[in-house]
């Protein structure tokens, strides 16, 4: 039996190119620092004869905490499809998982319980699988099952680039403080990049140099995080622009979006701060805020 720790992530930064052309699917460059998360969720495996899912959320009265999706469509669910396809065997297991992360919160909840599915599969069958081998499993997934599969402790961050096939891990100067605020409805992903395909030109080029910066000793304050996706999905969601401008006057600290949305986090100098401002926030507003940090 092997128990993992399932992150949430979040962008510290995101900056976003325009859709390639020559790419089929129109997808779209990103340069990006994701950092894992104390907070996250909880997957056993277990050998078995036959493979079962059972999927609970521990608190069943937080933000999106249903399993609306068939299973077939699961993320972890494909992840293990697609692991017996490369191997040729037949992995089974009884997998267990408690869901703390919010469906379509932006925080990688899906991607984080595949990528560590893989992991998990890895080390319960002692599976023999290449940096390459388990990067093209990943990224049939999404880029940030490939961030998740190998940012791994003691480097669980990293800088992203590319599609999301160039996962460079990274430590961070010191440990950051945070509280995430769970907002009781998601941003659609492909809309979000459609609006910010609707911008201007001039904010389409990919900044890597200004995602990497973040990694210098004191660049990472409480306004350093930068998104290119936070006004577009602010359009897709115009709540979430308002439940910010307030919540940046409530806390009078800059309040931030990661990823497509609609999860908004601020960063703090440490425990206690995290703490109070998570409860200002949910005696202030009534949405849930939870204090964590990066891992």
């Amino acid at each position: 039996m092997v128990l993992i720790h399932c992150p949430a992530k979040v962008n510290l930064a995101l900056s976003v190119g325009g859709p390639l052309l020559d790419d089929p699917h129109k997808r779209h460059p990103i340069a990006s620092l994701m950092v894992s998360l104390a907070f996250g969720d909880t997957l056993t495996l277990t050998k078995a004869d036959v493979t079962t899912f059972d999927i609970h959320f521990e608190d069943e009265s937080a933000p999106n905490a249903q399993v609306d999706w068939p299973l077939e469509k699961d993320l972890a669910w494909r992840a293990h499809r697609l692991l017996e396809e490369a191997t040729g065997q037949t992995l089974a297991i009884e997998a267990q998982f408690t869901k703390r992360i919010p469906t379509g919160a932006g925080l990688g909840g899906g991607s984080s319980n595949a990528a560590n599915m893989i992991v998990g599969l890895c080390d319960l069958f002692d599976l023999k699988l290449s940096h390459d081998q388990l990067t093209d499993i990943a990224m049939q997934l999404g880029c940030d099952v490939a961030f998740m599969v190998h940012a791994r402790p003691p480097t669980s961050h990293a800088i992203i680039e590319g599609l999301g096939e160039k996962v460079q891990p990274v430590r961070l100067p010191s440990v950051l403080h945070l509280v995430l605020i769970l907002l009781p409805f998601g941003c659609h992903t492909g809309k979000v990049y459609q609006a910010f395909d609707q911008q201007p030109a001039s904010a389409k080029s990919v900044n890597v140099a200004a995602v990497q910066a973040l990694l210098l000793p004191g660049a990472i304050t409480p306004d350093s995080p930068f998104n290119d996706l936070a006004e577009p999905a602010c359009v897709v969601q115009p709540p979430l622009a308002s439940v910010r401008q307030q919540l940046q006057k409530t806390l009078d600290m800059p309040v931030h979006i990661t990823g497509s949305g609609s999860t908004l986090f601020v960063l703090t100098a440490d425990l206690a701060a995290s703490q109070t401002a998570a409860q200002t926030i949910t005696q202030s507003s009534g949405l849930r805020a939870i204090a964590t940090q990066t891992i």
